[in-house]
């Protein structure tokens, strides 16, 4: 059954690549997939082997990559598309063009806030995720409270990083390479933004 699933997010997120290369263009949808794919495997590669916060549980699981699921490589940009296409549509912006970029990405972080609530608590109920600690505060389901504020400013990291290069007067390619080359400035800034989000939530409980 998991493999079906995993095998089905593949398929919806080559639609949305579709979609990104008709509407955004191959710079934009290279940028900003290939940096997801970097971004999901080695972030949760790094998480998964040097933090106490989480692993993922090997028997649920079909495929992998090192000691992340497989299906990590598409799923932050899988999200986090969504999120910047609902956001688009919503403030009437336009993320390419540098119009209400604010806006849309504070609405997307909402969203990713809304989607960690629901897609945590599944993933710790199946569980697919096995937490290393006791959280202080837990949203249904058992999943940290964290979550929400995790994938949210994760959204916010990689729109902005993904915002700047594509701004820059470079050639396409460099463009991509240095959307993933600044994966490993995105993870190191993601789980500065977590710590801090647990000293926080920590000062009132």
């Amino acid at each position: 059954m998991i493999l079906t699933f995993e095998i089905i997010t593949f398929v919806l997120t080559g639609v949305l690549i579709y979609h990104s290369l008709k509407v955004r263009g191959a710079v934009f949808t290279l940028l900003f997939f290939l940096s997801g794919a970097v971004l999901g495997v080695l972030r949760e590669n790094i998480v998964a082997r040097l933090t106490g916060l989480y692993a993922y549980n090997p028997d649920v699981f079909t495929l992998w990559v090192g000691a992340a699921p497989a299906i990590l490589a598409v799923f932050w940009s899988f999200s986090v598309y969504i999120s910047l296409t609902l956001s688009e549509r919503l403030v009437h912006g336009d993320f390419l063009r540098g119009q209400r970029v604010a806006s849309i990405i504070l609405l997307s972080m909402v969203f990713m806030g809304a989607w960690a609530a629901s897609n945590e608590a599944m993933a710790s109920i199946w569980p697919m995720v096995l937490w290393k600690f006791v959280p202080d505060v837990a949203v249904w389901g058992g999943a940290p409270l964290m979550v929400v504020f995790g994938y949210a400013g994760l959204s916010a990291i990689m729109l902005v990083g993904v915002s700047v290069i594509h701004r820059r007067d470079w050639k396409g390619w460099v463009k991509v390479t240095a959307g993933i080359l600044s994966t490993v400035l995105m993870i190191g800034l993601h789980l500065a933004w977590i710590a801090l989000v647990r000293a926080v939530i920590g000062l009132f409980v």
